[in-house]
């Protein structure tokens, strides 16, 4: 019987931009018998931003992902949490007490009077930084098994 796969849990505020990006790098790389789900605070929409940077970086989201809440996950099932936002790392704290977890602060990208190309560019830093925490990440995990 194969075991099941340790399971790594991302959350931020909306479940639609820093916890997509980390779930989706750490899928990418992850070491062997390791998977990632990610969730919000709140459920928020899908946002096209995050897509195209991701694209860039060779990762194809699902683009009839829902956003998934705290609530949609068993803490039972998780063996290591990341929170990325504020609002994330302060439910992530009293929901996930015995599980090992760590918090990154990872800002939002967004400001509305911005046009396409800066709103581009602040996606682009904050995908490259969670890329770099995720690769730091998943050396721990490998270096620990």
């Amino acid at each position: 019987m194969q075991k099941p796969a340790k399971q790594i849990l991302f959350s931020c505020t909306l479940n639609a931009i820093r916890s997509v990006m980390a779930e989706g790098f750490f899928n990418r790389i992850a070491p062997e018998g390791w998977h990632a789900g990610s969730c919000g605070v709140i459920a928020g929409p899908t946002d096209g931003f995050t897509f195209a940077v991701m694209e860039e970086a060779g990762i194809a989201l699902d683009v009839n992902r829902q956003s998934k809440l705290f609530t949609d996950y068993n803490v039972d099932e998780i063996d290591y949490a990341v929170s990325l936002s504020v609002e994330a790392q302060f439910h992530l704290d009293s929901w996930v007490m015995d599980i090992p977890h760590e918090h990154w602060s990872v800002k939002e990208p967004f400001s509305a009077d911005e046009n396409r190309e800066v709103q581009l560019a602040h996606y682009r830093l904050i995908r490259d930084e969670i890329s770099t925490h995720i690769g730091e990440l998943v050396t721990r995990i490998t270096d620990n098994t």
